[in-house]
């Protein structure tokens, strides 16, 4: 009779895993009906049963919080995205669309405004009053600040760094872990495009666990449908409510509440930008 454990998703390469069970790790197969029902994902919990010393057979997943298939990662307690000012100045739309995502996947996320020490802070103050008016967590980071309490709220997490490349996520960690490898969450030398990697893994520094994902450096928008998009701005499906048209989208509709909201500043303009931005976007990838 075969005696089914639980174990742990801790590296995935194409339709191999890396099983961590107690104090072992196991090299973990799969039949491809499991790879194709279950999608096994780093951090899932899975059910095994062993088939060799070395090696188990992966059964199903144990069941999700949440997850994410572009990195393939699940079961994360925390989202922590970097936005910088300069070098480089990033683009405010990508840091609202992995808001929205961790919204929808009911994923907590912290907001770093990084490399801090490079703007003077009335440029970033403004900012750290819109995403904290909205009910984000939000620091203000730098390499060269005291990191105690960041490193503080990240104990005993599983934490996914997203950002655009060059936002300094390697160099964060490396500076939270001084045992991490620079190349942790670093893309930028092998590019999103090569498909130059082909895994994702856990990386335990101290009592965290960091989703190590060389080739993805911001999260993929999966297809979704109008009202989805306006679920990842709360304040936009907030306001919604009060308009004319019960299915008004915002765009040129009369008697439209979010946008008289957005001209009298209760909505940021650039937080309906964005709305517009990933609307527009979905609507052209149903063309192609």
């Amino acid at each position: 009779m075969r005696v089914l454990l639980l174990g742990r998703v801790m590296r995935r390469e194409r339709y191999n895993v890396v099983i961590a069970h107690e104090d072992r790790t196991h090299l973990g197969l799969a039949k491809k009906k499991v790879w194709e029902q279950e999608k096994i994902l780093v951090n899932d919990r899975v059910w095994f049963y062993q088939v060799s010393d070395t090696e188990v057979s992966v059964e199903r997943t144990a069941g999700r919080k949440n997850y994410f298939l572009r990195p393939p990662v699940a079961n994360l307690d925390l989202l922590v995205y970097l936005h910088s000012f300069k070098n480089p100045q990033c683009d405010v739309r990508y840091l609202d669309l992995t808001l929205g995502l961790g919204k929808l996947q009911d994923i907590p996320i912290l907001l770093l405004f990084h490399k801090a020490d490079l703007v003077q802070k009335e440029d970033v103050d403004p900012w750290v009053d819109l995403y904290t008016k909205l009910g984000y967590e939000v620091m203000v980071t730098s390499v060269h600040y005291d990191l105690t309490v960041l490193k503080e709220r990240l104990r005993g997490k599983t934490v996914l760094f997203s950002g655009p490349t060059g936002v300094g996520k390697s160099s964060l960690v490396k500076a939270l872990w001084k045992e991490a490898p620079v190349r942790v969450g670093d893309i930028s030398r092998t590019g999103r495009g090569k498909h130059t990697t082909s895994w994702v893994e856990l990386l335990p520094f101290e009592d965290t666990y960091v989703v190590d994902a060389p080739g993805f450096s911001l999260l993929e928008m999966p297809p979704m449908n109008p009202w989805d998009i306006q679920r990842m701005f709360p304040e936009i499906e907030a306001m919604a409510k009060n308009c004319f048209f019960s299915d008004c989208l915002h765009l040129k509709e009369p008697h439209c509440a979010v946008k008289e909201a957005v001209e009298k500043g209760l909505i940021a303009e650039s937080r309906y930008n964005s709305y517009l931005y990933y609307l527009k976007k979905q609507e052209e990838a149903k063309k192609r």
